[in-house]
């Protein structure tokens, strides 16, 4: 075979392997359209996936968010005693969202936050005052010690460094003679609905995935619709792509409605709005809807379907912590590792809340590693030809 004819060959299997991707696109954007059609003929999904957020976020947000019951403890051992470590609690005390507990010197800090429960301690040692004004002491440190794990330390962490700053100004104009222990920086302040919104989300994610992938199956095995996709060039990671797609168009359309409600009504700030919210929502509806696919593959009564998804959403609902924060109770913070929904939510107030990239890229990953296992399975368990 000569140069000519090797050129022609391979311009050939070029061009077929983009004519076959296009037919590919073609059969899912047919799949797509279908979809559309058979959502909003369904009252019941567009209720479920598009304004049961929404109520749940005005039921809520009406009953917590405008009588200030949000609120973090805050433990402050002052070993230094004096006026002006006196005055840096007393601007402390002044936050509304804190609530300010003072510890003896002879109590250790970490021993009574464990035997508590607790999550946040300011610790100010011996003479700190003093080296926050001798020369020799560039500045003079303050300890906060937090529980990792608790999403209210984080939001503790970011209050009092703010509080030192303005304090630092206070006291010394623009020269940062007091410092804080930590590594981590968070945004300005937190209600109930910045709480409560990234849980609203998860909610929305997973109505999308979880219920949204085990209605159309049931819908399609009772039609007699799968059978029928055997006889078709449609392949299953065709199919799986074109509901994975639009899954995601529901789920990003619901979240801006959810998002423009608690604008609306309970005045969300949209500066908490984070970009990561888009990859998040893929990665969540990758997640639910292989968990869907699974549930689907294992019950086979197409009637039962809806009720076994409805029994695995309910248990994450509650704990995941979205209404409460319940990461003071041990028991529930270990629970709530093995629910799917505990990832996502995770990641939404990690970005929108404590603004920790790192761990929200950190649950995006384990969310989408289980996600992906979950697919794969659900997909090698799918067989048209019996449904």
């Amino acid at each position: 075979m000569n140069d000519e004819s090797k050129i022609k060959l391979a311009g050939r299997k070029i061009l077929n392997f983009f004519i076959h991707l296009s037919h590919s696109f073609r059969r899912i954007g047919n799949h797509i359209n279908a979809s559309f059609k058979l959502f909003y003929r369904s009252r019941i999904t567009v209720f479920l996936l598009l304004f049961y957020p929404i109520i749940l976020l005005l039921l809520f947000g009406s009953i917590f968010a405008k009588h200030d019951i949000y609120s973090f403890n805050l433990e402050v051992q002052d070993n230094d005693n004096t006026i002006i470590s006196e005055e840096l609690i007393l601007n402390l005390t002044a936050i509304d969202i804190l609530e300010i507990n003072r510890l003896s010197s002879d109590v250790d800090p970490k021993e009574y936050l464990q035997e508590n429960g607790l999550y946040a301690c300011l610790v100010i040692p011996e003479n700190w005052t003093l080296h926050s004004y001798n020369p020799s002491f560039s500045s003079s440190n303050v300890t906060l010690i937090i529980d990792p794990y608790s999403s209210s330390a984080q939001s503790v962490v970011h209050i009092v460094m703010k509080t030192i700053k303005d304090f630092n100004i206070q006291q010394n104009g623009s020269i940062p003679r007091v410092n804080i222990e930590t590594e981590n920086f968070y945004s300005d302040t937190i209600s109930y609905i910045d709480f409560f919104l990234p849980g609203i989300i998860g909610i929305t994610i997973m109505n999308a995935g979880i219920l949204g992938t085990i209605f159309r199956q049931a819908h399609f095995k009772q039609s007699g619709l799968f059978r029928k996709y055997a006889t078709t060039p449609l392949t299953r990671w065709e199919y799986v792509s074109a509901e994975i797609t639009w899954q995601f168009l529901l789920a990003f359309i619901a979240t801006t409605l959810t998002v423009f409600t608690a604008w609306l009504v309970f005045s969300f700030s949209w500066v908490s709005f984070s970009v990561l919210i888009i990859p998040i929502i893929l990665v969540g509806v990758v997640l639910f809807s292989g968990i869907g696919l699974l549930i689907s593959q294992i019950i086979r009564n197409p009637k039962n379907s809806l009720v076994i998804g409805t029994l695995f959403t309910i248990p994450m609902l509650f704990l995941s912590g979205i209404f409460f924060d319940f990461t003071g109770i041990k028991t529930l913070r270990i629970i709530s590792k093995f629910s799917p929904l505990t990832f996502i939510v995770e990641a939404l107030r990690s970005s929108m809340i404590t603004r920790d990239i790192g761990n929200a890229w950190m649950n995006i990953g384990i969310a989408f590693g289980i996600g992906i296992v979950a697919i794969v399975i659900g997909v090698f368990l799918t067989k048209w030809e019996r449904d």
